[in-house]
This record gives C-alpha cells, sequence and structure tokens, in this order.
C-alpha cells in the first residue's frame, strides 16, 4: 500500500506538472479568440506617411525558389519608391546572385567560417549602413517565401501606431502538397498565429520568426543584431524582451514559405529547429527574465518566462496520455480525471487553429497521419540532442519545380 501511495503522488505532481503549460496555452487560446474579432473591427487607416522598408533576403543556394519570391515582391501594393530589395547570395555556389541581379540588390559574401542566416544580416546591415542609411525599418524574409500584396502597408501600419518591432503571419504555402504540409500548417497556425496573437491579446510579445519580420532602424542601432546561433530570431526576441521591449504580431501581414513534403525532406529542418539553442541555458534566460519582470515591475518579461519553458506539443501530448494510462493502471479516479482534463485542453488548443482559420480539406485529412506525427517528432527531439545538429546548418531539400 506503501508503494501505491507513493506511486499515486508522484502521479499526481507530474499532472500537476503538466497542468501548467497546458492551461498557458489554453489561456493564449482563449485571448486569440477574443484578439481575432479585435483584428476583425479593426480597420487599417490610409492617413499614415510611408515609410521606406528595406526588404532583406538572406538566401544561400536558392536559386530554385528565389523567383518566386522576387515576383511577390514585385506585386506589393505599396509606393514603389518607398522599398527596395537587397538579396545577400551567402557562400552560394549556383546561380542565385545572377537569378536576382536586374530584380533587386545583390550583395555576395562569401565567409566559409562564419555561415548562416545571423552572420549573413548582420553583414548586410553594416554594408547598407555605409551605403544606404535612409530607411526607416528593415524587412527579413526567407528566399523561398511569398508575401501578401497588403504586406508593407500592414507593417507600416504598425510602424506608425509606435511599434518598433514587428512579426507578420509566417504560415505554409504547399499546404496541399502532402499530409506533411498539411499537419506542418496546423503545427505553425498554433506556433506562428494562435499564441502570438493571443500574447498580444494579453498585452504580451510576440516571438520573432526569422521570415516575416520588420525591425525599426532605430531599435536596430539601439539594440544591433548580434544573434549567430541556428535560432538567431528567437535569440534577438529575447534580447529584445530582456531590455523591455515588445514584438508586436501583425496576423494581416501575411507570408508564406514552402515546406519540405515529405518525412525524409523535413529531416534537416525539424532537427535544426529543435536543436536551435540561444546564447545560454533556457533556465538562465528564464532566471534573467524574472529577476529583469519582477525589479521593473514588467509582466511582458514574465510572462515570456512561461513561453520559453513550453515543451514542444508533441510532447506535451505524449505526457498527457502518458498520465492518462498511469492513472488507469493504478485505477485512481482523481488521477484519471485531472488526466482527462489535461487531454481536453490540449485538444481545446488544437482546435483554435481550426477555430481561427479555415483550414483546407488537407489539413483535415492530415488528422490521420497525427500519431505518426507526434512518433516523428518525438525522434527528432531526441536526435537534436546532438551536437552535431546543434552547431551546423544543413540545407533543407525541396521538391524542385
Amino acid at each position: 500500500m506503501l508503494i501505491l501511495h507513493i506511486l499515486r503522488d508522484l502521479l499526481l505532481a507530474a499532472e500537476v506538472v503538466i497542468a501548467l503549460p497546458v492551461l498557458y496555452l489554453c489561456i493564449l487560446s482563449i485571448s486569440a479568440m477574443l484578439g481575432e474579432r479585435r483584428c476583425k473591427r479593426r480597420a487599417m487607416t490610409a492617413s499614415s506617411p510611408y515609410a521606406h522598408f528595406a526588404i532583406l533576403i538572406p538566401a544561400h543556394n536558392e536559386a530554385s525558389v528565389l523567383g518566386g519570391l522576387l515576383d511577390s515582391l514585385a506585386m506589393l501594393d505599396y509606393p514603389s519608391d518607398r522599398y527596395a530589395v537587397y538579396v545577400v547570395a551567402d557562400n552560394c555556389t549556383d546561380t542565385t546572385a545572377e537569378l536576382a541581379k536586374g530584380r533587386a540588390h545583390v550583395y555576395e559574401r562569401f565567409d566559409q567560417e562564419k555561415r548562416g542566416k545571423g552572420f549573413a544580416l548582420n553583414w548586410l546591415w553594416q554594408e547598407l549602413e555605409k551605403d544606404q542609411p535612409a530607411f526607416d525599418a528593415y524587412v527579413i524574409l526567407d528566399a523561398d517565401s511569398v508575401v501578401d500584396p497588403a504586406f508593407l502597408r500592414v507593417m507600416n501600419e504598425g510602424l506608425a501606431s509606435g511599434s518598433q518591432a514587428l512579426q507578420g503571419h509566417n504560415t505554409v504555402l504547399n499546404v496541399m502538397d502532402s499530409p506533411g504540409t498539411a499537419l506542418r500548417w496546423l503545427a505553425l497556425t498554433l506556433m506562428n498565429y494562435v499564441r502570438p496573437l493571443g500574447r498580444n491579446g494579453l498585452g504580451c510579445s510576440s516571438t520573432l520568426t526569422g521570415n516575416g519580420m520588420c525591425l525599426s532602424r532605430t531599435l536596430l542601432k539601439r539594440y544591433p543584431w548580434q544573434a549567430f546561433a541556428l535560432a538567431e530570431d528567437y535569440q534577438y526576441y529575447l534580447t529584445l524582451v530582456q531590455h523591455g521591449e515588445k514584438v508586436v504580431f501583425m496576423p494581416a501581414a501575411l507570408v508564406r514559405s514552402e515546406m519540405p513534403s515529405t518525412f525524409a525532406q523535413m529531416r534537416t529542418q525539424d532537427i535544426r529547429w529543435e536543436a536551435s539553442q540561444g546564447a545560454q541555458p533556457k533556465w538562465r534566460t528564464a532566471w534573467e527574465l524574472l529577476k529583469a519582470g519582477i525589479s521593473n515591475r514588467d509582466f511582458v518579461r514574465i510572462e515570456a518566462i512561461a513561453e520559453l519553458l513550453v515543451p514542444p506539443l508533441s510532447s506535451l501530448i505524449s505526457c498527457c496520455l502518458l498520465t492518462f494510462v498511469g492513472s488507469l493502471l493504478l485505477w485512481w479516479f482523481p488521477a484519471v480525471l485531472v488526466s482527462l482534463l489535461l487531454i481536453v485542453g490540449v485538444l481545446f488548443y488544437i482546435s483554435s487553429a481550426f477555430f481561427l482559420l479555415c483550414p483546407p480539406r488537407a489539413v483535415y485529412q492530415g488528422l490521420m497521419y497525427a500519431p505518426g506525427f507526434v512518433l516523428w517528432k518525438l525522434w527528432v527531439l531526441l536526435a537534436a540532442r546532438s551536437k552535431k545538429h546543434a552547431s551546423e546548418w544543413v540545407r533543407t531539400s525541396r521538391n524542385l519545380l
């Protein structure tokens, strides 16, 4: 009986720990639903002066996809003399630079030691500051993306409202290609739409996703880009939050990215995302945010701790199912009830993506593959612990047209 009591106490303690991130995600889902209504009621004003944008595209051997982005940028509903497109062909061995010439300003960079998006962006910013320091803000886009025609207009309104850091809605371009891309739409909608919309609704900061983000020149001069890890966007977001800045999510600034359609192609991208670490361990960053939040009485910094420590959804789903199975094995009704509530909470969070955005039928059909996708993501989490994957960027292969 003593062992049974100990096991039940351990199970209940595990359920309490799991309940914290589940409750947080449910709060964000509710806030996002309320925030989405506010966004629909809020009309963009047409009286704001046009800011001068520099659109930056770091590209490493992206000749197969860059043309689509350049085509979409040519169709922007924004005065053509108020934005310029810059491509940094970073250590390219293909025709990326040649493809972009005539359609964008092209800077070629060759540095085999300082490789990666963070280094390329930092180098390009320095070059632009020497050549053309007249821009009001910089927009960063991935080469495998396309943007909505209203993208810069939405960002302009955000800048006009006083925001210095903006993040657009980064979603999937090829959602119909396979069950993998359909499920990726769901995952990215939760991460890149539900959560930032909910966090902004609470008066907190969105994260930066690296694609579709807009940073004012004033902000970059105050906090120079020194993020060079694989998760350079998240690292810079934490830098901003630690200094009391806030990233505002702009759901109408839509940017769609092409995603790998097979598990083999997703392997390098998923491992890179999960292996990406900041400049220091999460617990140390959380401690610094807590100290700064308390000393400055800043809820934004404290809330950022919750976002930082929320486990991946695949891990959360697995833990909920394990506690449910454990409660059945111990045949303890309170634990069974709590585990069921946890599962309902996770399902509520997932369903918020369907409530807020009407996905194509492929996403519903892709749910049949969700169990395999969760197992895949668990394997990715284990593989990502390798130092090899955490330290070196590997290009994601894609279907070529």
